[in-house]
């Protein structure tokens, strides 16, 4: 059995750090597992509520990466925030288990957050902590929580002071090599910066066209390119010019320009980047909530350059956290989780998580994720589980697997084969795991993520 190391907090150790003993993992309470909500199934997905973040609060930051140990696959993490601004937890899908993690370096609200490789030494991903508040005061501070040695390391600071920023996972741009951590705008600034984790050091790069803060970032295929693996980063809504405005960074060419309108601005939205649903292409984003709309979800799609509306979220959550992960118990399919925040503008704050399980037909049926039987409540009641989905009676269900047009049908055998011959072994396109956006290693293959296209620079 896994377990989780305590840490002590040191800085960049290279390798995994030692055990120090027993770390106690604070697991919240079960509450029922994808008790689906009854006014949200629709063909391109439906929410489910998840168990509750152990600490409520809302000016968090989050991010999706590998679980540390004593936790299973892929964890959503939230960090600081405001009531709470030390506090860092991590959700397992797997498990469906929170747990308490070792506290902020230095504690702070509404910095941003993303995932990418580690700085140079230490093995594995680490989730990203940038900028925020602490207390009245803005800070340049940058952490990395590392996956692998279950602390935090401490990074060169970012150029400048900032919170209520944005941050994302992306190819350099010219001059640096390998992925790297943008951070973007924030409140007074258009600025933006990218680190480098292979030299632990921070280049200014091409300015927003305007100051933009409280925004929703995230990378994803540039608009109306075709290779899904060319990623641009894109800084979304929130309190600008034009809050209908949204911007995206191309580190080809070091420049901004300007990508399709979302329907509804909104400020503290935030956005995380997934597999888009059923009749949408490649990786989409996904943009849940804000104070003027705190249960509407949006999709953008890069290869249309165009926006679509999706069910609104069963609660309402403004100036809360978002990340891509596998769904609960079913880690085939992929979920976008709303985390905490405020339930409106005015509040109050909530520890509720909820999760979109996206709908992903890929040319065949594909059954929307069932919930698991949740215990057996005191009064002997269960929750309602999900309805079966309708069987398409003109498509044969199939294996999980991608279509085989050039292999050709196995032959009847001969009347006395002297062995039969082996079937063809099937093909599970498997895909290595890649350091995510906000994203989990078992994507679709047809969309790939920022560690995909990254590797060979490094």
């Amino acid at each position: 059995m896994r377990r989780t190391a305590r840490s002590d907090q040191d800085d960049s150790p290279p390798g995994r750090a030692p055990h120090r003993g027993w770390r106690r993992l604070a697991v919240a309470a079960l509450a029922p597992l994808l008790a689906l909500s009854a006014t949200t199934a629709t063909a391109q997905g439906v929410w489910v509520t998840v168990p509750n973040l152990p600490t409520p609060r809302f000016g968090l930051a989050s991010s999706a990466a590998d679980c540390p140990e004593g936790l299973r696959g892929t964890c959503v993490y939230a960090a600081g925030g405001i009531a709470s601004p030390e506090k860092f937890e991590a959700y397992s899908p797997s498990s469906g288990t929170w747990a308490t993690l070792p506290v902020l370096k230095t504690p702070r609200d509404h910095a941003a957050a993303t995932t990418a490789p580690c700085p140079n030494g230490v093995r594995g991903d680490c989730v990203y902590v940038l900028g925020g508040s602490v207390g009245a005061a803005t800070s340049r501070v940058a952490e990395a929580y590392s996956t692998e040695t279950n602390a935090w390391l401490s990074l060169t600071p970012l150029t400048e002071d900032r919170t209520r920023a944005a941050a994302a996972t992306a190819p350099c741009p010219e001059g640096l090599r390998g992925t790297c951590v943008y951070v973007f705008g924030g409140t007074g600034t258009a600025t933006a910066e990218a680190y480098n984790p292979a030299t632990n050091r921070w280049a200014s790069v091409a300015s927003l066209p305007t100051t933009r803060s409280d925004h929703a970032g995230a990378a994803a295929p540039c608009p109306g390119d075709p290779n899904p693996r060319h990623l641009c980063v894109y800084a979304i809504s929130g309190t600008n010019a034009n809050p209908l405005s949204v911007d995206f960074y191309n580190p080809d060419n070091n420049q901004w320009g300007p990508a399709a309108d979302i329907p509804t601005a909104r400020t503290l939205g935030r956005a995380a980047t997934a597999p888009c649903p059923d009749g949408m292409s490649n990786g989409c984003i996904y943009t849940v909530g804000g104070d003027e709309a705190p249960t509407t979800v949006e999709a953008y799609t890069p290869v249309t350059n165009a926006w679509v509306t999706l069910p609104s979220t069963p609660t309402g959550h403004t100036d809360h956290g978002v990340a891509a992960a596998p769904c609960p118990r079913d880690s085939k399919h992929h979920c976008v989780y709303a985390i905490g925040g405020l339930v409106r503008a005015e509040g109050p704050a909530t520890s509720t998580v909820e999760a979109f399980a996206i709908e992903r037909q890929s040319g065949r049926p594909r059954p929307r994720p069932e919930p698991t039987p949740a215990p057996t409540a005191p009064n002997g009641s269960r929750p309602d589980s999900a309805p079966a989905p309708r069987p398409n009676p003109d498509v044969k269900p199939q294996p999980d697997v991608k279509p085989q047009p050039d292999v050709k049908p196995w032959p009847k055998p001969e009347p006395k084969p002297e062995k039969p011959a082996p079937r063809p072994p099937a093909d599970n396109h498997q895909t290595r795991p890649a350091p995510d956006a906000g994203l989990d290693p078992d994507l679709d293959p047809e969309f790939g993520l920022p560690g995909d296209d990254m590797e060979d620079a490094r």
